[in-house]
């Protein structure tokens, strides 16, 4: 623990240095009361802060529990009952109403019937797929065009050059000859 206090001299009389002491003891008493009040305080502070923030978590996890367990019915136009059971069985249904209700070629639900047959979730892992292979074909396909007209260029000029070496070899044989 680290003190810091002042001692007030103007309040020294006496020449025997008893009274220097007396105000010494007193402040040194003062100022550590004063650190282990705000040290205890700190540490409670922190413990009371920890068991309050557990107890609210516990509460809400419990209420929340609750809330998902209650039963509930939910009826139609004219009273019929459509649901009846918890709400985190309602959330359950309306998720899968939604990933796997039927829909067309193009992702749309169905209105009638159709022959593809597929769930939203199987036509979205289908297109995702589809996109994902063309993707990698178009790259595959650049890749190559571009190596073949690579290779193409490299082997136009080599003939060339080559059809170049022979005509002026050609050329300069028949200048020796001549001469």
């Amino acid at each position: 623990m680290e003190l810091t206090f002042s001692i007030d001299t103007d309040d020294l009389y006496g020449e025997d240095g008893s009274d220097f002491k007396n105000l010494l003891t007193d402040s040194l008493r003062r100022e550590i009361i004063k650190n282990a009040k705000d040290s205890i305080a700190s540490k409670k502070f922190n413990e009371f802060a920890r068991l309050a923030s557990d107890t609210l978590i516990a509460e809400i996890k419990l209420k929340l529990e609750n809330f998902l367990s209650e039963e509930i019915v939910l009826t139609g136009r004219y009273g019929e009952k459509e649901f009846v059971g918890s709400i985190e069985d309602l959330i359950k249904q309306r998720f899968d109403d939604i990933l796997l209700r039927p829909v067309d070629s193009d992702g749309d639900t169905l209105k009638g019937c159709t022959s593809s047959g597929d769930t939203w979730i199987e036509w979205y892992i289908k297109r995702d797929l589809y996109e994902t292979r063309n993707k990698y074909l178009e790259r595959a396909e650049k890749n190559i065009k571009q190596w073949i007209a690579g290779y193409v260029d490299k082997k136009i000029i080599e003939i060339k050059d080559t059809a170049i070496k022979d005509q002026v070899d050609k050329t300069f044989a028949s200048i020796l000859k001549k001469g």
